[in-house]
């Protein structure tokens, strides 16, 4: 069963809606290309917000990654602790 927090929800809610601010810069690149309606202000600005929108987006899940990885890091010596003293007993 897919279970989702209200913090993973908003995650892919932000995330989407950078897809779709992507897919609408390169419209409007499009566009602008073909004679097109903004400025080239407009469209490098738009990019930047692009920009640094997606580099957030990348930390956030580069971050959560981490802590992913060392919670997995703790469990994992854990069992290999549980597993040695199992291997002391049976030894005896």
């Amino acid at each position: 069963m897919l279970k989702i927090t209200i913090p993973g929800a908003i995650e892919k809610l932000i995330e989407a809606l950078l897809i779709l601010f992507g897919i609408f810069i390169i419209i409007q690149i499009l566009i602008k290309l073909s004679g097109g309606s903004w400025s080239t202000e407009d469209i490098i600005l738009s990019l930047l917000i692009f920009n640094i929108g997606a580099t957030f987006t990348i930390g956030i899940m580069l971050a959560q990654l981490k802590s992913d990885h060392n919670h997995l890091k703790t469990q994992f010596k854990s069992l290999a602790n549980d597993f040695k003293e199992h291997n002391k007993k049976s030894t005896k």
